[in-house]
């Protein structure tokens, strides 16, 4: 089997298991999650993430903390091949978008990250050296390669196990779990 094709059966197990997450127990451990997080929040100049779907590890808690307390959020728009992250100021600055994930409605300027930036990367499952495996596009691996801050990929400590990778992959900084 090749790597592509064991990655996409592993995504539709991830996927699976991640449907059957109880409420209760995905919100113990989002909490986690965040509480970790939060260190690197507070130190960082601007956080670049993306808006969580139902399955995934919440974003929404970071991103409020983010708005109390004047953090920059910059949130993705996903073009054909590439993420264009722009700036959000509240939760009314988003608007349905491609794959049914909330986007910033307005475009007018792209973001631009620096070297105390802070990009959340959405994994369905990581290693822990950060390598991940997302949804399949590759958005952020292409995002990442010119990234100038750190990087951090949130995961279910029971979503860490090893990963087929490719030579594109790119390897986040750091690996929070709950």
């Amino acid at each position: 089997m090749s790597i592509t094709e064991q990655k996409k059966a592993l995504r539709k197990e991830l996927i699976r298991r991640r449907r059957e997450l109880s409420a209760e127990e995905k919100r113990s451990k989002d909490e986690c999650v965040f509480s970790k997080l939060l260190p690197f929040l507070e130190k960082c100049s601007g956080v670049f993430t993306y808006v969580s779907t139902e399955i995934e590890v919440d974003t929404r808690q970071l991103i409020d903390w983010c708005f109390q307390h004047g953090k920059p959020v910059f949130t993705p728009v996903s073009g054909d091949s590439e993420l264009t992250f722009y700036q959000i100021r509240g939760w009314d600055g988003l608007k349905a978008g491609r794959f049914g994930i909330d986007e910033p409605a307005d475009r007018a300027i792209p973001a631009a990250g620096d070297e105390n930036s802070l990009c959340i990367v959405p994994a369905l499952c990581c290693d822990r050296n950060g390598f991940r495996l997302g949804y399949g596009r590759g958005y952020y691996d292409r995002f990442l390669a010119g990234f100038p801050g750190k990087a951090a990929v949130i995961c279910y400590s029971d979503f860490v196990t090893a990963i087929p990778r490719e030579p594109h992959d790119r390897r986040a900084d750091l690996v929070i779990t709950d």
